[in-house]
C-alpha cells in the first residue's frame, strides 16, 4: 500500500504496490526507528554462504495446487485452517517482489488484482509452483524467467534486464546488470526466511534501498524500510525512513497494517522531538475485511494521516490455482 517513492522507481520490490506510486515519498526505515532488532549477521546466510547460482538450479519446491476458486464467491466465515500451507520459498518470492499484505493465507494464487478508489490497477501473476512470474503496476512491468535466470523490469519501451542468481529452491540470492555490477542481494535466516533485501542503483536509480523483515512464529510481524543516496564511497545520505507493523486476528487473517513514515532533518537524520520521540510525518493505517473462503482479504480501507490526509478503498480479486 505505499504512497511514497515515485522518484526512486522501485515499486516492484515491496514498495508502492497497493495504493500506487503516485506521491512523492516512499516508506523506508532506518534501524533506529524501532526497538525490535533483526539478526542479519549471525543468523543469516549470504549469497556466498548459499554458494549456488542460476546455472546449477535444481527442481523448485512445490506444494499441492488447489482447485480454482474465484474471489467473487466470497464468504465472511473465517477458515478453520490457521496455518498456511505455503513453503518458505514461495513466501520469500512474495516478499522479494511485493508486500506481506499480498501473501496468501493458505492456498496458492494464480493471479491477484488490486483495484483502488484512486483509479489504479495492479496485477500480479504466478507460475504453477506459486512463485511470482510477472506483474503490471500501471505500466511498470516486471517478469521473472526461472528457466533463463533473467529479470526484466521497466516501462514498455525502457526495460532493463538482469541476471539472477538462484538457489536450489528458486530463492533470488542476487541480481547483476549487464556490466556485472550487483544491483540486488538477499539474506536469509537459518530457517530459510528472507530477512533482508538490498537494491543498489536498481533500474538505474542513484538510490540504495534496504528492507528488513522480522518474523514471529514463521509469520511476518514487522518490516523496516530504508533508502539512501550515496554521497561518496563512504557516505550514504538517508532520504526515507519507514516501519510497518502487521496485525493478525485470532483466525490468522490479516487484520491491519500500520505504516509510519518518519520526518528527516536536512542532514538525513530522523527528527527527535522534545519528548525524545521520533517525529512521524505520515501514518497509514489499512484495515482488511471481507475474507473469502480461503481467509484471504478482498476489501481494505487505507487512511493516511499527518502532513497528508486521504482515504483509499481497495478491492482485491483473486484467482486460485
Amino acid at each position: 500500500m505505499k504512497n511514497y517513492i515515485t522518484y526512486i522507481s522501485i515499486c516492484l520490490l515491496g514498495t508502492s504496490l497497493l495504493i500506487g506510486c503516485d506521491d512523492k515519498k516512499n516508506g523506508t526505515t532506518t534501524d533506529t526507528t524501532t526497538n525490535k532488532s533483526v539478526e542479519t549477521n549471525n543468523n543469516s546466510k549470504s549469497n556466498a554462504d548459499k554458494n549456488t547460482s542460476a546455472d546449477t538450479t535444481n527442481t523448485v519446491t512445490t506444494s499441492n495446487a488447489p482447485s480454482t476458486v474465484n474471489s467473487d464467491e466470497q464468504t465472511t466465515q473465517p477458515s478453520q485452517q490457521s496455518t498456511p500451507k505455503l513453503t518458505v520459498a514461495i513466501i520469500n518470492s512474495y516478499l522479494f517482489h511485493t508486500e506481506p499484505e499480498l501473501l496468501p493465507n493458505n492456498k496458492l494464487f494464480k493471479q491477484q488484482k488490486i483495484q483502488s478508489s484512486a483509479k489504479s490497477n495492479k496485477i500480479i501473476n504466478y507460475n504453477t509452483q506459486g512463485y511470482v512470474a510477472n506483474y503490471n503496476l500501471e505500466g511498470l512491468n516486471g517478469e521473472v524467467n526461472y528457466d533463463t535466470a533473467k529479470y526484466i523490469y521497466g516501462m514498455n519501451n525502457t526495460k532493463n534486464e538482469y541476471d539472477i542468481t538462484f538457489d536450489s529452491e528458486k530463492n533470488i540470492l542476487g541480481m547483476k546488470n549487464n556490466d556485472g555490477d550487483i544491483v540486488a542481494s538477499s539474506e536469509f535466516d537459518e530457517q530459510g526466511h528472507l530477512i533482508e533485501t538490498n537494491l543498489s542503483h536498481f533500474a538505474e536509480n542513484n538510490v540504495i534501498f534496504n528492507s528488513k523483515i522480522v518474523y514471529e512464529n514463521d509469520r511476518v510481524e514487522l518490516v523496516l524500510y530504508n533508502a539512501y543516496v550515496p554521497v561518496d564511497n563512504k557516505t550514504r545520505f538517508p532520504v526515507l525512513a519507514q516501519e510497518k507493523d502487521i496485525v493478525y486476528n485470532a483466525n490468522n487473517q490479516l487484520e491491519k497494517t500500520i505504516t509510519k513514515t518518519f520526518k528527516l532533518a536536512s542532514n538525513g537524520d530522523i527528527i527527535i522531538n522534545d519528548k525524545n520521540q521520533q517525529e512521524v510525518e505520515l501514518t497509514e493505517t489499512c484495515t482488511y475485511s471481507d475474507y473469502n473462503e480461503n481467509s484471504d482479504w478482498t476489501k481494505a480501507v487505507c487512511v493516511t494521516s499527518g502532513e497528508e490526509s486521504k482515504t483509499i478503498n481497495l478491492t482485491r480479486t483473486i484467482e486460485y490455482q
